[in-house]
């Protein structure tokens, strides 16, 4: 027969004053936190329950951020976009004119466009110049020329006006185009008007008679 502590007092058998070591047990004391701490988390979840809008869970809230983040994100982007690129400082070079997506087509100003004009002009133009775009990409009408273009249409000079080729020509290059270069792009910009090139490969050649017509 089991007997309960309260009837074992009854009987005499343990005193009342035994019962109170009861409450120090490790169990009972495990229950009693046990049971603050379900009151402390429930006091919290009711607050964070309390805090968001009704009839939205924390899924819908977490998702309801995320799609305002993207939302801002989208504006910015189609604002980035509308947002008109500024081409003026950029160049077309020879070779892109005639491409079959027809992008870019080199119109050769009038008083260099027929057959009997200022051949040398019309090469350089055609051939080495480089022209200025507007602001939306269209071509701007205004050429000119880069080192490097000036480099290859000197070499054409050199070859076919002074007989130079090979190590004579490669020398020549070393020795005289960078004083000529920088004599003409004082500014150090990297380029020259295209109407310069004339002056330029006399200069070059050292022979201010230089026919460059032909």
């Amino acid at each position: 027969m089991k007997f309960t502590l309260a009837t074992l007092a009854l009987l005499g058998l343990v005193s009342a004053k035994d019962t109170t070591t009861v409450w120090s047990l490790q169990s009972v004391q495990d229950h009693r936190d046990d049971a603050a701490f379900q009151h402390t988390f429930g006091d919290s979840a009711t607050a964070a329950a309390n805090a968001r809008p009704p009839y939205r869970s924390h899924v819908q809230e977490e998702s309801s951020d995320d799609d305002s983040s993207s939302s801002d994100e989208d504006l910015q982007l189609r604002g980035d976009d509308e947002e008109e690129e500024d081409h003026s400082k950029e160049f077309y070079k020879a070779f892109e004119s005639g491409r079959l997506d027809g992008k870019y087509e080199r119109v050769i100003p009038d008083i260099y466009a027929a057959d009997t004009d200022d051949l040398f002009m019309r090469s350089m133009l055609k051939n080495y110049a480089l022209e200025g775009k507007n602001k939306d990409g269209s071509p701007n009408g205004n050429f000119v020329i880069d080192e490097v273009s000036a480099r290859s249409a000197a070499r054409e000079v050199l070859g076919t006006h002074k007989g130079l080729h090979g190590a004579a020509m490669i020398k020549y290059m070393q020795t005289y185009f960078e004083p000529t270069w920088k004599h003409f792009d004082v500014n150090g910009s990297g380029k020259i008007e295209v109407l310069k090139m004339p002056q330029f490969m006399r200069f070059l050649t050292s022979d201010q008679s230089l026919d460059l017509g032909h």
